[in-house]
């Protein structure tokens, strides 16, 4: 996890906004490969392990598809991944196409409940099972998967910033807060609608040197 991140995260916990502390055991040009998230609200700590923040234990991981550099292409594309500003979610099985998109985009990616065995050039790496742990607003999209639980596609959706692209399989409905702008036999792509809760800050990331 990229150290520039995590400003932008947020304890999952139901209390008041609290950001997180990072304490890191090891770390490689800026991104934390061991370490310890905590809370100074509720003392809740979560563990990187091996560059995986786990928010939550047990947490159901789809199966891997084979990466696609046409899926790459698309996803890129519907989600309006044009330069460097911000990050990008992808959640599930679409994770699998990351190393695809940034060979394409420069956008960093925020990899979401990836499949076992995924390593991918991320900024960062997270196993959330009810609410990813980010600030609202601070995404610039996201693709959805299906078989997410709906407070985990509800978390997701208030992390992008109003007008950011979200995209989901037709498999998924298409979440409150957003407007369904286009959709074909796979998926649909939508914008958000809703008013922002905060204005949301875009970080410029770069590559981490692995």
């Amino acid at each position: 996890m990229f150290v520039e991140l995590i400003e932008s995260l947020r304890c999952p916990r139901a209390h008041a906004d609290s950001a997180l502390v990072a304490a890191v055991s090891r770390s490689e040009q800026r991104y934390i490969v061991e370490g310890t998230l905590g809370c100074p609200v509720c003392g809740a700590q979560f563990p990187i392990a091996n560059g995986i923040a786990r928010f939550d234990d047990d947490v159901a991981l789809p199966s891997a598809d084979t990466p696609s550099a046409e899926t790459a292409m698309r996803l890129a594309a519907f989600l309006e991944l044009t330069d460097a500003r911000g990050f990008v979610l992808l959640a599930g099985r679409w994770t699998v196409h990351a190393d695809e998109v940034r060979r394409i985009a420069e956008t960093p990616l925020v990899l979401v409940n990836a499949p076992k065995g995924i390593r991918a050039d991320a900024a960062a790496m997270i196993e959330a099972r009810d609410a990813v742990p980010l600030a609202p607003s601070s995404a610039r999209s996201c693709a959805l998967d299906s078989g997410m639980s709906p407070s985990l596609v509800t978390s997701l959706v208030r992390s992008v910033r109003a007008a950011g692209r979200i995209l989901g399989p037709v498999a998924l409905s298409v979440p409150a807060g957003v407007r369904e702008l286009v959709r074909d036999d796979h998926v649909w792509v939508a914008e958000k609608t809703a008013a922002p809760d905060q204005a949301p800050r875009l970080l410029r990331l770069e590559r981490p040197a692995r």
